[in-house]
């Protein structure tokens, strides 16, 4: 797995300013069908594959799960499906692969070289 491709820092509520707001979209839509990681409030970690985002900027996650670390320090994965992410909660988000499809294409051709 191909760990922190791009972080996202400062995510804060803005005015909207139609440049700057056009290529946030942009950017924003660049990570469209990738891993992501989000931290959130109460020291929450969630990752699933970034779906949509709204104009509140709350976050789409499908394929979510979240490892809670249990007090005698195991760990376990909650399998949590499709979570919707108010903004409000989000501390930082972490891109950690390429795109979803990109990835099964690049596994189902090497399958095809052996």
């Amino acid at each position: 797995m191909e760990e922190v491709v791009t972080q996202v820092d400062n995510i804060e509520n803005h005015e909207p300013n139609e440049s700057i707001t056009s290529e946030a979209i942009k950017k924003v839509q660049q990570w469209m069908d990738h891993e992501i990681q989000i931290i959130a409030t109460g020291n929450r970690v969630i990752k699933g594959v970034f779906t949509c985002f709204d104009k509140q900027q709350n976050i789409l996650l499908n394929y979510a799960y979240e490892d809670v670390v249990l007090p005698d320090g195991q760990t376990i994965r909650k399998e949590l499906g499709v979570v919707f992410v108010p903004m409000r909660h989000v501390i930082s988000c972490l891109v950690l692969e390429k795109k979803i499809k990109q990835q099964q294409q690049q596994q189902q051709e090497k399958k095809e070289q052996d």
